[in-house]
């Protein structure tokens, strides 16, 4: 995996020496450092045998501290360990180890998008057009499975990545596309609202509902962006300019707007029934674009069709080791090297930090030797939240008894020890499981941990919680002032200064509270009736972000209008 992430360390900062023993893993390189965390190329070694190499990302310490963004990194992320799909980056582990929480995930040997790009602008040279259609499909069957996976209870996730762009889509050497950080980057784009530096260099692929003060976002939205970056493939050039220095809410204002010129103007050979796919992808309203994955999908397929019917990951693989081919052997050295490093010396710090120092949040099943636990590793197991103690005996069982299958050569003591314990894990599940029944207070393992968690509301018996729309909102928010009762005053807080007064209906802060007050109404309107005004909210929302001091009077007239429309809808009407 390639530095995706801009270095940013300070000079005075002194890294720690390398090896270094972090929970279970052991930290051979640090790659990067950017606004969110630490990239470390890493060896996890539980098997003498199966050792491999991953990517540990540390969240920063600054951010840890945020507990509101510690829960909705611990929840996002337990979302994204879930997902298992060829153009999806897998999540091995979310974790903490000794306060500092961090993410374990597949290391893939390629670049990045963003670096894939930029090397083709550095050699003066242009990916093919059937290229730039591989990777969007690919790219799109990755978002079309994300966007309609269930959880266990059959629930729809609504799973929205809010961060498709160059720097998040990996291209391997093998011609593989992943998209990497799904379900996670809700957690970035929080961090980002409060920090325009860190969100500069992906705000070009951001929809225009992500620009519009109480936007609504959806899977479209991550669709828009697939738009985007097809665009910029077929054509060589950013389709959204964003010069340093420049205009925000200019740039914004057209990204609203849509009016970009078809992909053909740019570069002739490109075929122009492509044109049409790819502004259909980047229209300005969601309910024009493709409203699934599985749509832009085959509407992409359809075209590679007819331009190249057999091309393959083969094809992508060959470019990619020309454009890097004086890298990969440097790479390929360096791999070796890591994947040489003997961690007999470390097996003991590795089993008293994975032991008595982590917890884990959530871990991907086991698949095969690679993810077999070893017998040090149990407690870590025990250590694992929400679960209780029949069910995690029963999966160290079960991890136990894989275990032995697989250790069938091992010399008889050894398996005769293996069975005793066994059996003995056996005996403990079904005391724990009489202990229930008879009414007894469950006992906790010793080492277990248990984190505070948030205090939610209480839901009725047997029902589902609702999903929750993601708002992004980069303008600073107004705090709501309510309308007095009088029909066309607002009042101010009051003051016993002599020359306190009441403010006129249509003054900037009480049209702007307004709005915050039917932004609410109307997104519990949109989950029952579905965008049937979703046309007349964008429009108000346009309005409010982009519109100018003496608009006020007619925003509002709009906000009335689309209260009695909800309204009429409402009655059937």
């Amino acid at each position: 995996m390639p530095e995706a992430e801009a270095e940013t360390r300070r000079p005075q900062e002194a890294p720690s020496p390398l090896p270094q023993v972090f929970g279970r893993y052991l930290l051979l390189k640090r790659l990067s450092r950017g606004g969110m965390g630490e990239i470390f190329l890493a060896k996890l070694g539980e098997i003498q045998g199966f050792e491999k190499l991953v990517i540990v990302k540390k969240v920063l310490p600054n951010l840890a501290a945020d507990d509101e963004f510690i829960r909705r990194f611990i929840d996002e992320a337990q979302v994204a360990i879930k997902l298992n799909h060829a153009n999806v980056a897998p999540v091995f582990e979310v974790g903490r180890v000794d306060g500092e929480y961090f993410l374990g995930i597949a290391y893939i040997e390629g670049r990045d998008l963003r670096r894939c790009v930029s090397r083709l602008r550095d050699t003066k040279r242009k990916l093919s057009p059937d290229l730039a259609l591989y990777i969007a499909r690919e790219m799109a069957a990755g978002l079309a499975y994300a966007h309609r996976r269930s959880g266990d209870d059959g629930l729809a996730l609504n799973l929205v990545h809010c961060d498709i762009s160059p720097p998040n889509v990996m291209l391997s050497f093998e011609g593989e596309v992943k998209i990497i950080d799904f379900g996670i980057a809700r957690s970035a784009i929080r961090v980002a609202q409060s920090n325009p530096n860190m969100g500069f260099g992906k705000f070009g692929y951001m929809a225009p509902e992500q620009l519009l003060r109480g936007g609504v976002i959806d899977k479209r939205t991550d669709l828009y962006a697939v738009g985007v970056i097809l665009y910029e493939l077929l054509t060589g050039e950013r389709m959204v300019p964003s010069p340093e220095g420049g205009d925000y809410r200019a740039i914004a204002r057209a990204v609203t707007q849509g009016k970009f010129p078809p992909p053909s103007e740019k570069n002739p050979a490109i075929p122009p029934e492509l044109d049409a796919l790819v502004m259909k992808a980047i229209a300005a309203r969601p309910e024009n674009r493709f409203q699934t994955g599985e749509l832009l999908r085959d509407a992409i397929q359809t075209e590679l069709a007819h331009i190249n019917p057999t091309l393959s990951s083969d094809q992508l693989s060959a470019v990619l080791r020309d454009l890097f081919s004086d890298e990969m052997t440097e790479e390929r050295e360096l791999l070796f090297a890591m994947q040489q490093v003997d961690l007999a010396p470390f097996r003991e710090e590795l089993t008293l930090a994975t032991v008595e120092h982590t917890v884990t949040f959530a871990r991907a099943p086991a698949k095969g030797p690679i993810g077999l636990l070893s017998l040090t590793d149990v407690p870590a197991v025990t250590r694992a939240p929400h679960s209780s103690s029949v069910q995690l005996l029963e999966s160290a069982v079960v991890e136990l008894a894989d275990e032995e299958s697989a250790r069938v050569a091992a010399p008889e003591p050894r398996r005769r020890l293996a069975w005793f314990f066994l059996l003995a894990l056996c005996a403990m599940a079904v005391g724990a499981v009489v202990v229930l029944l008879v009414g007894r207070p469950r006992v906790e393992p010793r080492q277990q941990v248990v984190l505070p968690q948030p205090a939610r509301p209480a839901l009725p018996p047997g029902a589902a919680e609702p999903p929750k729309p993601v708002v992004t909102q980069l303008v600073p928010p107004v705090e709501e002032h309510h309308p007095s009762k009088h029909h066309n005053k607002a009042v101010v807080p009051q003051s016993s200064e002599p020359w306190s007064h009441t403010v006129a209906l249509h003054t900037p802060e009480a049209v702007q509270g307004k709005f915050q007050k039917v932004r609410g109404e109307y997104l519990a309107f949109r989950a029952q009736y579905g965008g049937v005004l979703e046309e007349r909210w964008n429009g108000i929302a346009s309005e409010i972000t982009f519109g100018k001091a003496d608009k006020y009077e007619r925003v509002d007239a709009l906000i009335d209008a689309l209260r009695r429309d909800m309204a009429r809808v409402r009655d059937g009407g």
